[in-house]
């Protein structure tokens, strides 16, 4: 499986352990995801995120501060306007300026797009859908006491469902939690069209 191949790839010489992970499935926009088991879900239409001391203690994570804690974000959005399009004609409907665009308010929550620093866009069309991946800075907000975040997100762009997956903690956080992260990335599939809900 993917996600046993991550794990051991994540957790090589030097890196930090990955903790004990457990999946979600949602039957509606059809994917399964793993999230460390001592983070919090919250759920929204059409959103799950895992919200996480940087511990991944439970009792920490229940009252974290989503704006301050280690976020895992899944979203799916149903498209019906996009059936039998390529990965090439998907991304000329959903391009890298609609990506970059969104980027500000969706992982930092942030208006003003000149407080956010995006990297290492890069765009990868596979047989059916079109991938965007991000590295994002959020600028610290010292009103509200957060620092400075670091974010990576990844867009999955589909003929039927639009994926949004994002990763964001404060600068330390990241770092020190870089290998459960990857695991979170690399453990998201897509599933069977028949596991989807009448």
């Amino acid at each position: 499986m993917a996600t046993a191949a991550a794990l051991a790839a994540a957790t090589g010489p030097g890196a930090a352990q990955v903790p004990p992970m457990k999946t979600f499935e949602n039957p509606q926009f059809r994917y399964a995801v793993t999230f460390p088991e001592g983070c919090r879900l919250d759920e929204g239409p059409g959103t799950t995120d895992a919200v996480c001391a940087a511990d991944l203690d439970p009792e920490r994570s229940a009252v974290a501060n989503s704006a301050s804690a280690l976020v895992l974000e899944v979203a799916a959005e149903a498209v019906s306007d996009t059936a039998g399009l390529s990965a090439s004609e998907l991304a000329q409907r959903y391009g890298e300026p609609a990506f970059k665009a969104e980027l500000p308010e969706t992982v930092c929550g942030e208006a003003d797009k000149g407080r956010v620093k995006i990297d290492n866009v890069k765009q990868v069309l596979e047989e059916a859908r079109v991938v965007y991946t991000a590295d994002v800075v959020c600028a610290e907000v010292k009103f509200l006491q957060i620092g400075v975040r670091r974010a990576s997100v990844r867009y999955l762009i589909g003929p039927d469902v639009r994926y949004r997956l994002f990763a964001r903690a404060p600068s330390d956080v990241y770092e020190s939690r870089k290998a459960t992260i990857e695991a979170f990335f690399a453990s998201f599939r897509v599933l069977p069209a028949g596991s989807r809900n009448p």
